[in-house]
């Protein structure tokens, strides 16, 4: 016995209904977070104007630190989490920045912003994607300190889409120690990625040497820093801590846990979970650290899979559970 064509066609057209009304809500959804993230946005980028034209919390640090590589001032001071223009990273940082102190610092604070950005459309694959990203308040916190946050973030990115991001991992990992918990995952679930984490610690390292040949004064300084900064208190505006009476312990359990993850994702194979224990452990961790978090959305399944090597061993980004 025969189906009406009416009955066929009614219900053949119940699946393609609901994929339309799916696509129509996802368009909603995009629209209004457009709307909402470029109005937040544009209401943090006249704060920042309307102050004092839009100067970075942490870039003046960078500033100050290259200014005073260019002077022979020393780098390092003891100082607070909050401390304004504390440098914390190694002087060979400081060097590479040393051009930027020929500048003013309002022009460096906006290009590093402007770079921040940058990162920020990298780690969600689309300018309307970073315009809804702004709705996560992290974001625009870090766009407004202009940390290496989203810069961090953008480059582990790229070392788990791309062979050739592993030359960058040991650079990041002296910034915040956190981005060596990628490692585990790259070197057992990427080994295309060997050559290049190896090669790219030789190239470090020969850097690191030709800096302290330079100023071996400023790196016994950077040394000396880790004794006092054990003993830092972990209070601070946003600063999140386990234990806030000491900095290094509360940095050693998070790193701990870190650890954990690290090695669980690459045991799984998640490559997202080996991402958010890279970016998330850091000595300090406040609220804006978590910015790079938008960068999950590269992992969904479906997600394209661009920049990845072609090769047995390469699979698309696994999506979360």
């Amino acid at each position: 016995m025969s189906v009406p064509k009416e009955r066929r066609a009614s219900s053949g057209s119940g699946p393609a209904r609901r994929s339309i009304s799916r696509a129509l809500i996802a368009h909603i959804l995009t629209d209004a977070g457009m709307v909402l993230g470029g109005a937040l946005a544009l209401a943090a980028f006249i704060t920042l104007v309307k102050g004092d034209g839009g100067l970075a919390y942490d870039t003046r640090a960078y500033w100050l630190a290259a200014k005073h590589v260019l002077d022979g001032s020393p780098l390092y001071a003891p100082a607070t989490v909050s401390t304004l223009g504390a440098y914390k990273y190694p002087p060979l940082f400081a060097q590479l920045f040393a051009p930027a102190a020929l500048m003013p610092e309002l022009l460096v604070a906006w290009l590093w912003r402007l770079s921040g950005i940058l990162c920020l459309r990298y780690m969600v694959g689309s300018w309307r994607a970073a315009v809804v990203c702004c709705l996560f308040i992290p974001v625009l916190t870090e766009l407004s300190l202009g940390n290496v946050t989203l810069q961090i973030g953008a480059l582990l990115l790229f070392a788990l889409r791309d062979r050739r991001g592993a030359w960058f991992v040991p650079w990041v990992v002296a910034l915040k120690f956190g981005p060596a918990l990628v490692v585990p995952f790259l070197w057992f679930r990427r080994p295309e990625s060997r050559r290049g984490l190896v090669l790219g610690s030789l190239l470090f390292g020969g850097a690191c040497l030709l800096s302290y040949a330079i100023a071996p004064g400023a790196w016994s300084d950077y040394v000396a820093t880790f004794g006092w900064e054990n003993d830092s208190l972990m209070y601070g505006s946003q600063v999140v801590a386990l234990l806030p009476a000491a900095g290094g312990l509360d940095f050693a359990l998070r790193f701990g846990v870190g650890t954990a993850i690290a090695l669980l994702a690459a045991y799984k194979g998640r490559a997202w979970l080996a991402y958010v224990a890279a970016v998330v452990t850091c000595p300090v961790l406040a609220v804006s650290r978590f910015a790079p978090l938008v960068g999950l959305w590269r992992f969904r399944r479906g997600a394209d899979p661009e920049g990845l090597p072609a090769g047995p061993d390469v699979t698309v980004p696994d999506a979360k559970p």
